[in-house]
C-alpha cells in the first residue's frame, strides 16, 4: 500500500514538473543533429546518452541521410537513427527540442532551413559548443545572447556581430534558444535539459545512475587561453612523431556511450596519440541504442582506454596525466574547456 502510494506520488511529481510535449508525443521528443561531413564526438553523444538515460524523453540522432557520421577528432562513426526527411515524415508536428553539436560543415542551407522551420513551430533549439556557429549561420541568434567555445570568439565576433556573445556562463538561455560553452559543457547542460524536460527528481536520479555531479552554470570562458606553455606542450607532442601512439577504445554490446565518447575524444587531442573505436564488423550498439562503427582490430595499439561510470572527463584526464604528464592533460582539458586545464 505504501509502495503504491509512493509510486503515485512520484508519478504526480513527474507529471507536474515535466516540460510540455508537442501534440501527439507521449513524452518530449528530442532530435540531435549530426552531419556526414563529421560531428564532434562528445557534443553529439553526451547529450544523447544523458537524455536517453533519463527514461523521460525520446531522443534520436538525425542527419541529412543515413550514411554513418564520422566522429571528430577520433576515428569512429555513428549510425544516424533517422534522416531529416524520414524524421519529418514520422513526426510532421516536429520535435519538442533540437540539439545541435559542432559539425565540420557550419553552413548548410538545407539544414539551416530545417532548423528555422522547427524554431517557428516552437521547438526548443539547443547548441552544444560551436554548434552555436551552426545556429548563427541559420540566422537564429541575431539579436540574442549566446555563448560557444572560447577559442572561436574572434571568429564569432567578426562574422556574427548581431549576436551578443557571452563568456560568463556554461550555458545561456535566450527565449527558446539555449547555447553552451565548450565541449565539456555538454554534460552539465544535458542534465539541465533533463531537469527542464522532466523535473528535478528525474535529473537527480539520472545524474546518480551515471555518477555525475549536479549541473552548475558557473563558468568564466575568459580564463581559457592558449598560453605559451600550452603551445610548447602542443608543439613538442606534435613533433615527437616517433613516440605517437594508437589508443583502442573498445565498444562491445551494451557499451557505455558517455564514457566511450569522452575517451575517443580526449585521447585524440593529446597530439601524442590517436584514439580508434574498435567494434565488431557490424558495429556495436550502446546501452542506449546508439550504433557505433569502428575498426575490427587495431594492430600496434599502445593503450586500451577504460570505459568507467562517473564524471567522464576527469577520469579521462587522470589517465592522460598518468600516461603523458600534467602539461599534456592540461592541454586536452583546455581544448574541452574544462577546469582541469587550470590544475597545477
Amino acid at each position: 500500500m505504501i509502495g503504491r502510494a509512493l509510486a503515485a506520488l512520484a508519478a504526480a511529481v513527474l507529471s507536474a514538473t515535466a516540460g510540455p510535449a508537442a501534440a501527439g508525443h507521449a513524452r518530449p521528443l528530442v532530435a540531435i543533429l549530426a552531419d556526414p561531413s563529421g560531428t564532434e564526438t562528445t557534443d553529439l553523444i553526451a547529450p544523447y546518452a544523458i537524455l536517453a538515460e533519463s527514461g523521460a524523453v525520446d531522443v534520436q540522432v538525425v542527419s541529412s541521410d543515413l550514411a554513418p557520421v564520422p566522429l571528430m577528432p577520433g576515428i569512429g562513426r555513428v549510425k544516424p537513427q533517422a534522416s531529416r526527411d524520414s524524421f519529418d515524415r514520422a513526426h510532421p508536428e516536429g520535435p519538442d527540442m533540437v540539439i545541435v553539436p559542432y559539425m565540420m560543415r557550419i553552413d548548410d542551407p538545407a539544414r539551416s532551413a530545417w532548423l528555422r522551420t522547427q524554431a517557428r513551430r516552437g521547438a526548443r533549439i539547443v547548441s552544444i559548443c560551436d554548434g552555436a556557429l551552426v545556429l548563427a549561420s541559420a540566422g537564429l541568434l541575431d539579436g540574442r545572447q549566446a555563448t560557444a567555445h572560447w577559442a572561436s570568439r574572434k571568429t564569432r565576433l567578426k562574422r556574427w556581430p548581431k549576436v551578443a556573445w557571452r563568456m560568463d556562463a556554461r550555458w545561456v538561455d535566450d527565449g527558446r534558444i539555449t547555447t553552451t560553452a565548450g565541449v565539456s559543457a555538454s554534460v552539465p547542460a544535458a542534465l539541465q535539459l533533463v531537469r527542464e524536460l522532466a523535473g528535478e527528481p528525474v535529473m537527480l536520479a539520472t545524474a546518480a545512475r551515471l555518477g555525475l555531479d549536479r549541473p552548475s552554470i558557473a563558468h568564466d570562458a575568459r580564463a581559457y587561453q592558449l598560453a605559451p606553455p600550452m603551445l610548447q606542450t602542443a608543439a613538442g607532442n606534435l613533433l615527437a612523431f616517433w613516440g605517437h601512439q594508437k589508443v583502442a577504445v573498445a565498444a562491445g554490446p551494451g557499451f557505455d556511450d558517455l564514457a566511450f565518447a569522452t575517451e575517443l575524444d580526449g585521447w585524440s587531442r593529446t597530439l601524442r596519440s590517436k584514439a580508434y573505436a574498435v567494434t565488431p564488423a557490424q558495429g556495436a550498439v550502446s546501452r542506449h541504442g546508439l550504433t557505433v562503427l569502428g575498426v575490427t582490430e587495431l594492430p600496434g595499439a599502445s593503450r586500451q582506454a577504460k570505459l568507467r561510470r562517473g564524471e567522464p572527463i576527469p577520469l579521462m584526464i587522470g589517465d592522460i596525466t598518468a600516461a603523458y604528464g600534467r602539461p599534456t592533460a592540461r592541454f586536452v582539458a583546455l581544448q574541452l574547456e574544462h577546469p582541469a586545464s587550470f590544475a597545477p
